[in-house]
């Protein structure tokens, strides 16, 4: 996370000054919400489960830090429109150098298996200890 926060995409906002609180929990089976912010109290939680992906973990994290650098954006889909996407996109291409994706929607997925494509083609061996 301390990284990821000192992404150019986030250098004007509030990630570049504090670290926010970061809560990992723990499920028994993937749950439907792998990940959530809560911009007014600057914390944010991700979900461990049994068979989750280096790229699950990546992309859910770095999708909850856009939410704190966003905030409620004053537009329509306030929480997933287009500002949030821009940054989300950006934010993917800084830090784990995925770009050119155009997703449909913010459904988890999408950036996570490009992750996964792009650590099998570097032979990237990364275990995440659950």
């Amino acid at each position: 996370m301390g990284r990821l926060r000192e992404l150019p995409a986030f250098a004007e906002g509030p990630l570049a000054e504090r670290e926010p609180e970061l809560k990992v929990r723990r499920a028994g089976k993937r749950p439907s919400r792998l990940g959530f912010a809560v911009p007014s109290q600057f914390r944010l939680s991700v979900t461990a489960y049994p068979g989750i992906r280096a790229g699950d973990i990546l992309e859910t994290l770095l999708h909850e830090l856009v939410h704190l650098h966003v905030g409620r954006a004053a537009e329509p889909h306030a929480w997933h429109g287009k500002t949030f996407k821009r940054t989300l996109a950006r934010a993917m291409g800084e830090g784990y150098g995925i770009a050119g994706l155009r997703p449909r929607s913010t459904t988890h997925g999408i950036y996570a298996e490009a992750i996964e494509r792009a650590r099998l083609t570097k032979g990237e061996l990364l275990q995440m200890q659950i």
